[in-house]
This record gives structure tokens, sequence and C-alpha cells, in this order.
């Protein structure tokens, strides 16, 4: 079974074809994922007979689908036209919790890839490709217009947050901490993890209110509500006192460094001088390292001004936004906890 690898580790002609062929991988996944294919198989290899009767798929279609699929190593073929899961597989599971199925659709949905073929005009001019395809200057203000679109853009955070966090939480020591702020923490992701790992702790979760009052079903759902409180307003403007611990994920990716200063001084401001803030994000390598954040900054610069930085941009950055980065923790997945205390 072949995967997916660095291309450098090929030949350069199949390698440039893997590069520009990448997209039939995309569509190829997204097929499954609307499917619902993995679902059908369950834990149990299955016929493609019986996989294409239960999904009502056409079966020599479907067999050629799951070939292709099976030789990047998602689903692999045990027995001739018989096919069973692979741990990649497991992430286009509904019942997964980690799932990643909403990710890999909101990138094959026609919104997303309406502005991502104006990567082009990005490069050209600096400006969003949300910008060229639609005329505004964040895809946020898309969501206003699509909320369907809005709510699978939600899901699929719900799901990068379960992969990406998940491992963070456990790796970071929380004992010392009575309260945690978690700023621009949407549906409440990150808090319910935090509050779920470390019963001790008080929470809040902050961001716009129409952002928190759509939040209390999954806080409950979570089994969390009781512990988190929700509070609507701009962390632009000034954020909830009196925590000793506050978090921030993947919102300065967003920010220009002058949008990023402005945020990162109003949590300064808001903070007592020993409380500390936790910013997670992806930290891009430098040199010519293969790194899936370097792609997610292609992406970034699709969708808004903001972008991925290395961590010496990083450092510069906190400084002048009022803290000291004294520790970075690291959990095998592409981001980071970057553990900040106030200075000056």
């Amino acid at each position: 079974m072949t995967t997916i690898l660095d291309p450098r580790t090929k030949s350069p002609l199949i390698a440039f074809l893997e590069l520009n062929s990448r997209y039939w991988v995309n569509h190829a996944l997204n097929a499954a994922a609307k499917l619902g294919i993995a679902d059908v198989m369950s834990y149990e290899a299955k016929s493609v007979d019986e996989i294409a009767q239960a999904s009502q798929t056409h079966a020599p279609s479907l067999y050629r689908l799951l070939r292709t699929l099976a030789s990047v190593g998602v689903f692999a073929e045990v027995e001739p036209h018989r096919f069973a899961l692979t741990p990649m597989a497991e992430y286009l599971r509904t019942d997964n919790p980690q799932s990643l199925r909403h990710q890999l659709m909101m990138h094959c949905a026609q919104w997303h890839l309406q502005f991502t073929k104006e990567l082009i005009n990005s490069i050209k001019d600096g400006q969003p490709a949300v910008t060229h395809a639609y005329q505004i200057n964040t895809l946020y203000e898309y969501f206003d217009r699509d909320a369907e679109a809005g709510e699978l853009f939600n899901l699929a955070m719900v799901g990068l947050t379960r992969n990406f966090h998940i491992p963070l939480v456990k790796a970071y020591d929380f004992s010392g901490y009575s309260k945690v702020v978690d700023l621009a923490g949407g549906q409440g992701a990150l808090i319910s993890e935090i509050l779920k790992a470390n019963p001790h702790l008080q929470g809040v979760l902050f961001d716009l209110p129409q952002a928190v009052d759509q939040a209390a079903d999954f806080l409950a759902e979570q089994g969390v509500a009781d512990r988190c409180e929700r509070v609507g307003g701009d962390m632009f403007k000034s954020i909830p006192k009196g925590a000793d611990l506050y978090t921030i994920s993947y919102s300065i990716i967003d920010c220009n460094d002058e949008s990023a200063i402005a945020l990162l001084s109003s949590i300064r401001q808001g903070m007592a001088d020993n409380a500390k803030l936790l910013v997670i994000d992806s930290i891009a390598p430098t040199g010519d390292e293969y790194h899936w954040v370097k792609w997610l900054d292609l992406d970034v610069l699709s969708i808004g001004k903001g972008g991925a930085r290395t961590e010496s941009e990083f450092r510069e950055l906190f400084g002048k936004g009022g803290f000291e980065l004294v520790r970075i923790i690291n959990a095998g997945t592409p981001v980071s906890a970057m553990e900040l205390i106030p200075i000056g």
C-alpha cells in the first residue's frame, strides 16, 4: 500500500504528476464522505455490492472509487472487490468524535472552491481571494449571506479542535488555575474539552453575542454548561476580567500584524499581572521543510488578511502586544500552545 508522502522523496516526474492531480484525491474523498461509505463499512469488511446497495450507488463505479482511495491509504482491498476501513478512513465516519468529514466537505463546497480559485489574484495584489470572489473582506462576512455555509464551517472547526487541541489539553498542566476564559471560543469546543479534563476549573466562553448564544446547546451536550459562563462582547475592545488563565485559538492567524498587536494589547489590558495567556496556533517552520501549515497559510491568504507565522515572528508580535513567550507545548499535531506572561 502506498500513501501520500513528501513529493520530494519521489522522482520529479511522478512527484509533479501527483501534485498536479491532488484535486482528484480531494473530490474522491468528498464523494466518499457525502455517500457515507465509511459508515456503511463500519467495523467489518464488506463487498462492493454490499456497500453499493447500502449507499445506493452503482457498484462498478463505486469499485473504481474505492480502489483509488485504497491506493492512498483510505480503505483497504482485503480481498478482491472486498474493502475494509483503515485508520485514515476513520476520519470519514460520522460517529467518530474526531471526524474530519465536515472539514473535507467544506473544502469541496462550491462557495469554498469559488474563492480558492481566486488565489492567483491574491498573489498579484495581496487582497483576500474572498474579496475578488464575493467583494467582501473576510470569510466570516460571507457566512452572513449563507448560514448553511457558516454551519458547515463551525462543524469543521469542531472536528479540527478535537484533533488538534485535545492532545494539547492533555499535555498542559491546568492544576494551578481556577478560572479560564476562552477568547473567540465559537461554539465552545476548546473550553468544553478543558473543563471536561479539569473538573476543578470554572470557565468562561467569550465571543460575539450571537456566537455565545448559539453555543448553549453544545455546552449542555458536553456536560459543562453549569461550569461555563457565556459572555458576549468584542475582544478588540475589552475582555472578561478575573481569570488566571486566558486561551485564544486560531485567531492570531486571522489577523495582520496591526490587528494582532491591537488584539494582544486589548487582552493584556484586561488581564491581571499574574495571569497567563495560552495562544494555540500553528507555527510555520523555516526553510524548505514540507509542512501542512504552509498549505494552511495559502488558505488563510484566500479567506482574510492574516497568515501563518514563524516562532521568531510570533515572539516579535507578542512583545509588541505586551507579552513574553516563555514556553511552547507541542503534542504531535500541526498546532502548538504558546504560554505567554504579561510584561510592562
